[in-house]
């Protein structure tokens, strides 16, 4: 557990539980230990203030304190999101925090027990084991209590079933530790930030899953403060301790190479999120990296300066760390191939030093800096007259860099592994979930953390990994082995930026993004480079000879266009669940520069194989950049999943792609008009303003997204010619998805009423003679024939499934219970015919009683599982 902070010198008034709360929020990044402190006074002030304890669990670092953090809020607001990090959390002990002491109670002192049996009051008495009643008629109390006793076991045993049956699937073994360590208190504490929410966030989610094969993982992070001695102390740690099956990071250059060596020495694999610098997994066979290098950094920012922009001359600016010094000799030595860089300044102290020596020159710049340095760097340069483009590393690639600048984003091109604009339907999903979960977009260094972890935990689960603490030696090397055997296209793990490999010495292959500003935020710049696999000798020899193909050190690039797209709905109907078809009327418009094969789009889901935009609504072209507008209104179709019937979510999905050029050639990204809008506005009608895009009867519209993504074949399906072939042929498609759910309880009423007359008319049945069997036999007969008829005209809207919907499982429940009732009742006439009165009471009472008790564990568990 974390040390007591020092507790601020704060006046009791007028600050309040929200005031101090707020202040706590601003000082998380800079100072964690002072914002925990404010968090236990403002707790003090009003421990039933859930805001203070949620955040107070996001910067406790011990997952126990975070545990009960989490249990106090919950108990003051039910959360779904606090639920959710609580079950990931379940298999610890909750422990108080030392922020959170005073509003934990003292414990009480040690009272002894001087009471005697001849002593005891008449209230100590009746919490004996003997009772007066049982003491003097034991027999009539036994009697009395055989229906209570009966009820009682049912129930108890309706109960466990139900226990066992919500805790199936949790994770039981011991866990697997997996270690981050990055500089929270450091040189950038919002990204560090950033990476432990990345992977945070994902280990709640595999917990709440089940864990790993049964294992939960637990996570534990270590603050290395960008100080390479640090770094070093708690690698040896880590190794030293020996729990650990591999770790996740540092953050930066310097501390990665600082602990690089110990890792090596102890065969603990490490994969660092965000340290760049080419030294970091050139050192070491154990060090992977899950972002590219600075050597792929430095030849895409080298073809896209001289290639896209048109440079002929650079100067760089550099941080006088690791980190700078690395990115800018990649740069320096990749760029003199296309043009002279005319000088490369270190900035050591005072940014403005730099400036003066830059600004004069009327050269564009590379800043290979981090925000603190960047910042300042750009103001000073355009303040100074500088016009020419600034070009930043990925470090930079960020909406707060952006943002921090104000007015001073003209023209300014950024390297970044993760465009948001361009993010696929499950990145997109996951930056929505971690907007909503920590209030701020996610920056890349989240995105490329969650990739570390999931590729780690990718290979645990399929390379035979025993997770057995006695032989973690053997699972390190099994999964450093299985990380190095990633190294194509075609098994590559599908991480959440795209596929994810690794080059010969462990560094990941993907290539770099370039964003600019278009005043209000970070956009995919409209030419973008892609790595070229070439598919033959000869293509390799046209593609360089026309300028299509850029050759740069070992590797070749090829220029992509980027169409900015967007979908306006105007609405969405005629949905027909047996054959997944439904109607879609909507506006697409494409942006792009170069060529108009851009608008060349099919459908991939249209029930029309043969569906075309037709001509535009408008057409028009200016400064070289090309906007035009359709209208669309077809059938579609899609592959319908019916598991959860009645309680189902369906995706009604639109989807386009380019007849004949593969994403090495085009991506379709989403547009900056639709980013800025929120996402209730998707959901009404691009005709009509005041209407909802939904018309379907029995279902609501609850969400729009649209997004990127790319698919294909791993093989080239023959066609050897088209640009990247030698992966096979993958294209870039873009997607409108529209999520509907049924209206549940109009269906319920409608289709369960026949269900719940059954039901009761079944129950009755047990409340005949024991005698009279043959009517509760027939009842219980009938009962079951209605129920499959009833079965089948529910589920006949359905398509043929080959799985069991949700729906199903609640009749062949019934059937079941309804079943049970015809044996009861054939029990109870036997037990009347051989004159067991006794026995066949007690069966009706137990049966009467088992009845609703069976009943409401069915409903719990539906409630539990669909709610």
């Amino acid at each position: 557990m974390s040390e007591t902070p020092p507790r601020p010198e704060i006046p009791a008034k007028p600050d309040t539980a929200v005031t101090l709360t707020h202040r706590a929020i601003a000082l998380r990044a800079e100072d964690p230990r002072t914002a925990r402190a404010l968090l236990g006074v403002a707790l003090a002030d009003d421990a039933g203030y859930e805001p203070a304890w949620r955040w107070l669990a996001e910067l406790v670092t011990d997952d126990a304190e975070r545990l009960f953090c989490l249990d106090r809020a919950y108990a003051v607001k039910a959360d779904p999101g606090t639920r959710r990090a609580r079950r990931a959390l379940r298999h610890l002990t909750p422990a108080p925090p030392p922020e959170a002491r005073d509003v934990i109670e003292p414990p009480r002192p040690d009272t002894p027990d001087t009471a005697t049996p001849d002593t005891a009051t008449p209230d100590t008495a009746t919490t004996s084991t003997t009772t007066p009643g049982t003491a003097t008629n034991p027999a009539r109390r036994h009697r009395a209590h055989r229906p209570l006793v009966a009820a009682g076991v049912v129930a108890l045993i309706a109960l466990a079933s139900f226990g066992v049956w919500t805790t199936t699937g949790r994770a039981t073994q011991p866990p697997v530790h997996i270690a981050l360590v990055a500089g929270l208190t450091g040189r950038d504490p919002a990204a560090a930030t950033a990476l432990e929410r990345g992977v945070r966030m994902r280990v709640d989610d595999v917990n709440a899953d089940g864990g790993i094969n049964g294992h939960p993982v637990e996570l534990r992070v270590y603050d290395d403060a960008d100080q390479p001695d640090r770094a070093r102390g708690i690698a040896e740690r880590i190794a030293r301790e020996n729990k650990v099956l591999y770790v996740i990071g540092h953050g930066v250059t310097a501390t990665s190479l600082a602990a690089a060596p110990v890792y090596r020495a102890a065969n603990i694999p490490a994969i660092t999120p965000s340290a760049s610098g080419s030294a970091v997994t050139d050192s070491s066979d154990w060090y992977f990296r899950s972002t590219f290098g600075d050597r792929t950094q430095g030849d895409f920012l080298a073809a896209y300066a001289s290639r896209v922009l048109g440079l002929t001359k650079v100067a760089v600016v550099y941080d006088d760390n690791d980190s700078g010094r690395s990115a800018q000799a990649a740069f320096a030595d990749s760029f003199r191939g296309f043009g002279e860089v005319v000088t490369t300044v270190p900035v050591t102290g005072d940014p403005r030093a730099a400036v003066d020596r830059v600004a004069p020159l009327g050269v564009p710049v590379l800043l290979a800096a981090e925000d603190r340095t960047g910042v300042p760097l750009v103001r000073g340069l355009r303040a100074a007259g500088l016009t020419a483009p600034i070009l930043g590393t990925a470090a930079l690639g960020t909406e707060s860099f952006h943002d921090a600048l104000g007015g001073a984003t003209r023209d300014l091109h950024l390297a970044t592994p993760m465009a948001h604009d361009s993010l696929s339907g499950q990145a997109l999903a996951w930056a929505e979930d971690f907007r909503r979960r920590y209030g701020e977009h996610p920056r890349w260094h989240a995105a490329t953390a969650r990739q570390a972890l999931n590729v780690g935990l990718h290979v645990v689960t399929t390379n035979g990994t025993r997770l057995d603490p006695a032989s973690i030696a053997d699972d390190r090397k099994r999964l450093r082995d299985g990380l190095a055997s990633l190294k194509d296209k075609k098994n590559a793990f599908p991480a959440l930026l795209g596929p994810l490999y690794f080059t010969p010495t462990g560094s990941a292959q993907m290539p770099v993004s370039f964003v600019t500003s278009d005043g209000s935020r970070l956009v995919s710049a409209p030419v973008q480079l892609t790595t070229y696999e070439p598919p033959s000798p000869r293509a390799l020899a046209a593609g360089l000879a026309d300028g299509t193909v850029i050759a740069i050190g070992d590797r070749y690039l090829t220029r992509r266009q980027v169409v900015a797209t967007g979908i306006n709905l105007n609405e969405v109907r005629d949905l027909d669940t047996r054959d997944g078809t439904y109607f879609v009327d909507f506006f697409l418009w494409l942006k792009y520069t170069g060529p108009d094969s851009a608008a060349d789009v099919q459908f991939v889901n249209a029930v029309k194989p043969d569906l075309k935009l037709g001509e535009p609504l408008r057409d028009v072209v200016r400064d070289g950049a090309t906007y035009r507008l359709y209208r669309v209104a077809d059938r579609f179709k899609n592959g319908f999943e019916f598991r959860s019937f009645p309680f189902d979510h369906q995706h009604l999905k639109v989807v386009l792609q380019n007849r004949a050029r593969t994403a090495d050639e085009v991506v379709y990204v989403t547009d900056k008009e639709i980013l800025d809008q929120p996402p209730e506005h998707h959901l009404r009608s691009g005709a009509d303003a005041e209407a909802s895009i939904n018309d379907i009867p029995n279902w609501l519209a609850t969400s729009a997204r649209f997004a990127q993504r790319t698919v294909g074949s791993s093989d080239a399906l023959g066609d050897g010619s088209a640009v990247g072939t030698a992966a096979g042929i993958y294209y870039s498609q873009y997607e409108g998805d529209v999520e509907i759910v049924r209206d549940t309880l109009p269906f319920l009423l409608k289709n369960l009423l026949p269900l719940v007359l059954l039901i009761c008319v079944t129950y009755l049945s047990l409340f005949f003679k024991g005698s009279e069997s043959a009517a509760p036999v027939s009842m219980g007969v009938t009962a079951i024939l209605s129920t499959a008829v009833l079965l089948n005209n529910v589920t006949s809207q359905l398509p043929s499934v080959s799985y069991t919907v949700a729906l199903e499982w609640g009749y062949y429940a019934f059937i079941l219970l309804a079943v049970g009732c015809v044996l009861v009742a054939m029990l109870r006439k036997r037990l009347a015919s051989v004159r067991d009165d006794d026995g066949e009471r007690r069966l009706a009472r137990a049966a009467r009683v088992g009845y609703p008790a069976y009943l409401l564990a069915v409903l719990a568990t539906y409630l539990v599982v669909f709610a």
